[in-house]
């Protein structure tokens, strides 16, 4: 219930029910794809950190369908892998929106660590700033978040 109330997509929500501490990660992936859901979006789910199990394997199955009602579309480890490797200023301040999020809202701005670690550029990531300050500023007060932005976008700038 607390999943929809942050409007994940269908997909990720049927594998959060899937998660019930009796099932193994191989077992939550294989009925997650029978059910149609790729192995990224278990994998984005241990990165926002909603479910452990354990670590996700290294090889992520490649994504085989938009996911129509998600924010955005659903991006691999591979590809986040590759995006970080040709861009260490992007990868930093996507790592900094994300640990702040991660860090004060937890549960309430899951869909905005979905849009961050869903963003491909520079200035789809800056275009999230307001959502990201707007999210923080209920949580944190407003000097220390525009502090923080300011450096995640001076990164996104340089």
């Amino acid at each position: 219930m607390a999943a929809r109330e942050q409007r994940l997509s269908q997909r990720h929500r049927l594998l959060l029910l899937l998660v019930d501490g009796q099932r193994t990660l191989e077992e939550v992936v294989e009925q997650g794809r029978r059910c149609g859901v790729p192995r990224g979006y278990i994998d984005e789910l241990f990165a926002l950190g909603l479910i452990v199990i354990g670590p996700p394997p290294t090889a992520p199955m490649p994504l085989d369908g938009p996911d129509t009602l998600g924010p955005g579309s659903a991006v691999s480890d591979t590809e986040l892998a590759r995006l970080d490797a040709t861009d260490g200023s992007f990868a930093q301040a996507r790592q900094v929106l994300l640990g702040l999020l991660r860090a004060h809202a937890p549960v309430s701005g899951a869909v905005m660590m979905l849009r961050v670690r869903r963003a491909r550029s520079r200035a789809e990531l800056r275009a999230l700033l307001p959502d990201v300050q707007a999210r923080l500023q209920r949580v944190r007060p407003q000097g220390e978040t525009r502090e923080l932005l300011l450096r995640v976008e001076s990164l996104l700038v340089s």
